[in-house]
C-alpha cells in the first residue's frame, strides 16, 4: 500500500455519492482466494465471529450462512488466538480501516471466491440478488503485476475496456482481464448489469507510477472503478 491516501478518497467518493446521510446496510467485500488460487470452491469466514487485522476489529454477518466454512479448516486465512480470529487474506483485511472510518455502523459479509472458476458466479449471485437490503458490493483484487510499467499499462487499458463492454461471455472475459481473480470481477460485472449500472474509471496508478521509476517485476497496477 504504497498510496494510501488515494484509497481513502476513493472511499470518500463513495460515502459523499451515494451514502452522505446514511450508510448501507451491509458491505459484500470480494477477495481471491490468494492462497489457493487454484481452488474451486468459495469459502466465506466463520459464522458470528469477529475478525481481526490489528487494530481493526469487524464484526461480521453471517447472512450467506450456506456457503460459510469451518475456521479451523483454513488456518492459512483464518488463524485462532485465544477467542479472537485474524484473517491473513489482505484482500479482506486493507479494507478495514477505511469501512471502519467511512462506513463504521455497516456489517459486512466478506466473500473469498475462487479466481478463476467461473461457476462460483452461478453459485453466488442468485444468493446475492436474493439480500433485500441496500447492499455495498466491493471487489478487491489486483490488476496487472510482475511486469514493466509499459506492458502494464497496456494490459489495464485493455482490462478497463473489457470491463466497459457488458457483453463478453465468461471465456472472453478471463481471456481478456488481466487481474488475479476474472471471478471476482465478473460477479461485480453481472450484478452491475443487472441493474443496467456502467463502470465508470476514478483512478489508475502503479508501483511505478508512484515511485516516478519502473519497478519491473515488483510492479503492481491499481484501478479504482465504480458502477453508476
Amino acid at each position: 500500500m504504497l498510496d494510501s491516501e488515494k484509497v481513502d478518497k476513493f472511499y470518500d467518493f463513495l460515502k459523499n455519492e451515494y451514502y452522505k446521510w446514511w450508510e448501507p446496510e451491509k458491505i459484500i467485500l470480494i477477495s481471491p482466494n490468494h492462497f489457493h488460487s487454484q481452488t474451486k470452491e468459495m469459502l466465506t469466514i466463520c459464522i458470528s465471529a469477529d475478525v481481526s487485522y490489528n487494530p481493526n476489529t469487524r464484526k461480521l454477518s453471517s447472512e450467506l450462512s450456506d456457503l460459510w466454512v469451518k475456521c479451523d479448516g483454513n488456518e492459512e486465512i483464518f488463524e485462532l488466538w485465544w477467542d479472537n480470529l485474524e484473517t491473513n487474506e489482505h484482500g479482506i483485511w486493507e479494507h478495514f480501516q477505511w469501512i471502519d472510518k467511512y462506513f463504521p455502523d455497516t456489517d459486512i459479509i466478506p466473500v473469498i471466491s475462487p479466481c478463476f472458476q467461473m461457476s462460483a458466479v452461478k453459485d453466488i449471485l442468485p444468493k446475492i440478488v436474493g439480500l433485500n437490503w441496500n447492499i455495498l458490493i466491493i471487489a478487491s483484487v489486483d490488476f496487472a503485476h510482475y511486469q514493466g510499467e509499459q506492458q502494464t499499462l497496456q494490459h489495464d487499458q485493455k482490462s478497463i475496456e473489457t470491463l466497459r463492454n457488458m457483453v463478453l461471455n465468461e471465456a472472453e472475459f478471463i481471456d481478456w482481464i488481466d487481474a488475479d481473480c476474472p471471478v471476482c470481477l465478473y460477479l461485480v460485472q453481472s450484478l452491475a448489469s443487472q441493474n443496467w449500472q456502467k463502470p465508470e474509471l476514478r483512478y489508475r496508478d502503479s508501483s511505478s507510477t508512484i515511485l516516478n521509476q519502473d519497478m519491473w517485476e515488483e510492479n503492481t497496477s491499481r484501478i479504482f472503478m465504480w458502477y453508476k
